[in-house]
C-alpha cells in the first residue's frame, strides 16, 4: 500500500452490510485501497485512514462550492421540497449533512419546522447567518441525540457515502423517523449503466471522502438490516441512486 501514513493510522474494517471480513482489492487511488466485499459486493475504502484524518477534509470550506452556486442550489432544493411535500404535507424536517442550508430554507418556505446537522463550520455559518436558520447544529446526526420519532421528513442527500459508521448512522435514522415519516436518500450508484469503467476513472471515486460505493442491492440490504425499506426508486440518467425510504413495517 503506497502511503506515507504509519500502520496505526489505518482502520481495517469488516463489511458494514454483511459483516464479512473477506475482500478483493480492486485498485488504489490517492494512496488509498478500494476493495469489494466478497460476500455482498459492497465497494469501500478498506483499510482506510482513521476518521480523525477524514473529518479534517470537511472543516476547511467543504461547502464553498455549494455556496458559490447559491441560486442554482436553492432552485433545486425548492423542486425537491415541492415533490416530497406532496407525500408529507407538513411537520418537522431534518436535513442530514445540510451544508449551507439550501434544503432547509426551501422546507421552511413550504411551512416545515426545520432542523439540520452539518460537520462543516462554514456551512453552518452560512445557513445561520445568510438564511437566518435557527436549528442548524455543528456535528453528526449521532452526536445530536434528537428525540425518538420526531421527524416527519428526513433528507440524506449525498451523505451516506461519507459517514464513518454506516450501522450507527442507519440505526439513528430509524430511531428519529416518525412512524409515518419519510426519508429521501441519494448516493452515487456504482452499478449504474453509465458508471465509468474502469471504476477508478469515475469522478465519484474520492479518497478520504466517499468511503462506500453502493448498488441498489447493497443499499437495500443495509437499510433492511435496520428495519427500513425502499418504497420508491426514482429514475436517474446520471449514475446515482434516489430513493424514498420508510419504516419496514409501514404499508407501501
Amino acid at each position: 500500500m503506497s502511503t506515507q501514513r504509519s500502520p496505526g493510522e489505518w482502520e481495517h474494517l469488516s463489511c458494514p452490510v454483511c459483516e464479512s471480513i473477506s475482500f478483493t482489492r480492486l485498485f488504489e487511488k490517492g494512496g488509498e485501497p478500494f476493495a469489494r466485499c466478497d460476500h455482498c459486493s459492497l465497494i469501500m475504502i478498506n483499510p482506510r485512514p482513521v476518521y480523525s484524518d477524514i473529518i479534517h477534509t470537511y472543516t476547511h470550506g467543504y461547502s464553498t462550492h455549494y455556496i458559490d452556486k447559491h441560486e442554482k442550489k436553492l432552485r433545486r432544493a425548492r423542486r425537491m421540497v415541492r415533490r416530497l411535500s406532496r407525500i408529507v404535507a407538513g411537520g418537522r424536517w431534518l436535513d442530514v449533512g445540510c451544508s449551507a442550508g439550501f434544503t432547509l430554507q426551501a422546507a421552511r418556505e413550504a411551512g416545515f419546522d426545520t432542523h439540520g446537522v452539518e460537520v462543516d463550520p462554514l456551512g453552518v455559518k452560512y445557513a445561520t447567518e445568510v438564511f437566518g436558520l435557527k436549528n442548524v447544529f455543528l456535528g453528526s446526526l449521532e452526536e445530536r441525540k434528537f428525540p425518538d420519532g420526531c421527524f416527519d421528513v428526513i433528507t440524506v442527500v449525498e451523505v451516506i457515502e461519507h459517514v464513518p459508521n454506516l450501522n450507527d448512522f442507519c440505526r439513528e435514522l430509524k430511531r428519529v423517523l416518525a412512524p409515518a415519516g419519510l426519508i429521501y436518500l441519494t448516493t452515487p450508484d456504482v452499478a449504474h449503466w453509465r458508471t465509468p469503467r474502469p471504476l477508478q476513472r469515475w469522478e465519484a471515486v474520492l479518497p478520504s471522502q466517499h468511503l462506500y460505493y453502493f448498488s441498489d442491492a447493497t443499499l437495500r440490504r443495509l437499510l433492511e438490516k435496520h428495519g427500513l425499506k425502499i418504497v420508491k426508486k426514482r429514475f436517474n440518467l446520471k449514475p446515482g441512486i434516489k430513493v424514498n425510504v420508510t419504516h419496514a413495517g409501514r404499508p407501501a
